[in-house]
């Protein structure tokens, strides 16, 4: 009878045990998902929030010169920059005075005025039928 008795709780053990587990993984999984999103809407402290326009570090323009290299020109608050980026690193190249910075300005309003790619595919999409 204690033979019995110690194999039903040595399992109910080990199932407590396994059930323990299972519930600290998918309380791990929820912190990092959780986590992810408050760094995703509020961004890290210090750090730019990104390169939507939406922060203070705007993209707006790009081109690739070779592998692992490209001519980036950034918007960061009210000051335009033309930066290097290389797989080593990234320089500043130049920042652009008013008048040179005052184009590229103007580009990124007209940018906002045209069509969105959803709007352009639907448009393709119904002269194809």
């Amino acid at each position: 009878m204690t033979g019995l008795r110690a194999l039903s709780t040595g399992m109910g053990g080990t199932l407590f045990s396994l059930l323990g587990m299972l519930a600290m993984v998918v309380l791990v999984l929820f912190l990092a998902y959780w986590a992810t999103k408050l760094i995703g809407q509020r961004g890290m402290p210090g750090w730019a929030r990104g390169v939507d326009g939406t922060g203070k570090l705007q993209l707006l323009w790009q081109v690739n010169l070779g592998k692992n290299e490209r001519l980036v020109l950034v918007r960061l608050n009210n000051r335009c920059l033309l930066l290097g980026v290389t797989g080593g690193g990234i320089s500043l190249l130049k920042e652009l005075n008013e008048e040179e910075a005052a184009s590229w300005l103007q580009k990124t309003g007209e940018a906002a005025q045209q069509p969105s790619f959803v709007d352009i595919l639907r448009d393709n999409l119904s002269r194809k039928k």
